[in-house]
């Protein structure tokens, strides 16, 4: 942090270290080892388990189903907007870190509360899911895929609380690695697992989809979400966190408020906040040109060119991301202005509250970073768009290129997630030794490049060996750019809101490319799979320019003033 900003925020506004900043002296081998056996570790083990269990079967493993139940491959595209809950977990982060529930609270603590109660709705949705074929009735699956999704994203947010106040600073990093490896287990489990249960549950001879397959996978699936529950159950609240300084604070606001009103920034916040919480409005209809935009064209499809399609896409994503931009610069504006409205006294305690669990934690992030906030806001929400949007697409693909799910299970799911984790390892050392801003570049560039390689593969037909290189490419692309990632979150995130402004970080990383990600069944359905991955490739190239402005201006700030 450099001098201006100390001079302007207290002590209480402390943040992690920047991301380019000298680390600290490392502990020895044998100490450093010994913390993967500590009680805290395995616990963060089980439970990360627990965090990626229902990802792939809201995603993935559910397009392969719904593409062998006969499902078009625009409908698929459309549904995996029910991935936006985990997009939108920040509207109901600061909730889960502060309310009770009501008997779970005051027997279990409220972050295992919270915990279990997530987990018991991920079994409920999933036992559901498995019940229904949705070939027959597509609806249910949906509303059960929605219930998964906002269970899993509210089960991310209080997970970052327990791991946060479960040890001290020295054992983070260990508990992330562990919540690292049984994410990705997890995921094995969720995506080759289901697979490999739905392929063996198969009647020899019998119609090529079978429902009761897939029903076996997502009961087994159900019940491997007990591993988290059996933990969180067995396990320790953490500490409280002492809340005089809270308590002093909220009384002070509560008077300011009492006599000069709340600020008129906070009622556009929070009518943004309730209209998005409420899905009351869409978040592609906040942002209007760019709703309207994509509606345009997708009527335009039938009758663009790749080249002109692509061009049009390139235009609907600035248009979202000049929006995000001047709703960011609407609320400073605002905030400057000092403008104040008057409200009852009755709502002074509820304005009051929401400005601490709801307003503060952002409100912090904008002192620390100033005018660079926007800047760093709009690289977070893009840096994963070539590989998320591609994503959705990428099991339909292995169906229609005609690969088996015992070949999908073995190439995409276990030699994918063994290169992410190579990817992770590898892009953690070149961070520590060249910086993260320069791994950044290097994991944009890869991801972006490494979507070429799949308009290579289909061109191949059916070659399983091409298969193995293009996923381990594609994989070790991605476990590099998402470790340097989370490096950079966590270099942004204040010690003091950290649940909440991981949160709201992890969120923004996933809201634009998924809203994005829902045309791409329609684009494959017009122009094909290579024109679709060539384009996901292009969006890589905005993402390039934001991390070289964002070095630049991290630069800048470093270097000491005259």
């Amino acid at each position: 942090m450099n001098s201006r900003e100390t001079e302007i925020m207290p002590d209480k506004f402390s943040s992690l270290p920047p991301a380019e900043a000298t680390p600290p002296a490392k502990p020895g081998w044998r100490e450093v080892w010994r913390v993967y056996l500590e009680a805290a570790t395995l616990r963060m083990l089980a439970l990360g388990f627990s965090a990626g269990l229902p990802l792939l079967l809201v995603f993935g493993t559910l397009s392969f189903w719904l593409r062998e139940a006969g499902i078009d491959r625009t409908t698929i595209g459309y549904l995996s907007w029910v991935g936006l809950a985990y997009g939108f977990k920040w509207v109901w982060a600061p909730l889960v870190d502060r309310l009770p529930i009501p008997l779970l609270t005051r027997w279990l603590g409220r972050r295992r509360s919270w915990l279990l109660a997530a987990q018991l709705t991920i079994i409920a949705a999933l036992v559901l899911m498995a019940l229904t074929d949705p070939k027959v009735a597509l609806q249910p699956v949906i509303w059960c895929a929605l219930a998964v999704a906002f269970g899993s994203a509210t089960q991310d947010i209080a997970l970052d609380a327990y791991r946060i106040e479960s040890a001290n600073i020295e054992r983070q990093a260990a508990l992330a690695a562990a919540y690292q490896t049984g994410y990705r287990m997890a995921m094995i489990w969720s995506g080759a697992g289901a697979l490999w249960i739905a392929a063996r549950s198969e009647i020899a001879g019998a119609a090529a989809y079978q429902p009761g397959a897939w029903q076996a996978a997502y009961l087994a699936m159900a019940a491997s979400m007990l591993v988290g529950v059996v933990t969180v159950l067995f396990s320790p609240e953490p500490a409280l966190r002492a809340r005089e300084a809270d308590d002093h604070e909220i009384a002070a606001t509560h008077a300011r408020f009492a006599a000069n009103g709340i600020p008129l920034y906070g009622v556009v916040l929070f009518a943004t906040g309730l209209l998005l919480g409420l899905d009351l409005v869409g978040p592609g209809w906040l942002l209007l040109g760019g709703a309207l935009l994509a509606n345009y064209l997708v009527l335009l499809l039938p009758y663009l060119s790749p080249e002109g399609l692509i061009s049009m896409a390139m235009l609907l994503f600035v248009s979202y991301l000049l929006e995000l931009m001047l709703y960011g610069l609407l609320i400073v504006g605002l905030a400057r202005s000092g403008l104040r409205i008057w409200i009852p006294s009755a709502l002074v305690p509820i304005a009051t509250w929401f400005n601490h669990a709801f307003y503060l934690p952002f409100a912090d992030f904008l002192r620390r970073y100033g005018r660079q906030a926007l800047l760093i806001l709009a690289l977070i929400a893009i840096y994963r768009i070539s590989d998320v949007v591609m994503g959705i697409m990428a099991n339909p693909f292995y169906v229609d290129m005609g690969y088996t799910k015992d070949e999908v299970a073995m190439v995409t799911k276990i030699y994918g997630v063994i290169m992410t984790l190579v990817g992770a390892f590898v892009g953690g050392g070149l961070a520590m030794r060249f910086g993260v801003m320069r791994v950044l570049m290097l994991g944009a560039v890869l991801s972006a490049g490494s979507n070429l390689l799949f308009a290579w593969l289909g061109s191949r037909g059916h070659d399983v060996t091409s298969l193995i290189f293009v996923i381990s490419a594609d994989n070790l692309s991605s476990g590099i750019a998402s470790a340097a990632f989370i490096a950079y979150l966590s270099s942004l995130t204040n010690i003091n809101y950290s649940a909440t402004q991981y949160a709201l970080f992890s969120s923004m990383m996933l809201l634009l490319p998924k809203t994005l990600a829902g045309y791409s069944g329609a684009f494959v359905d017009a122009f094909g799979y290579s024109n679709f991955f060539t384009a996901t490739a292009l969006l890589g190239v905005p993402v390039l320019v934001l991390i070289a402005l964002a070095s630049r201006s991290a630069k800048l700030n470093a270097t000491p003033a005259p």
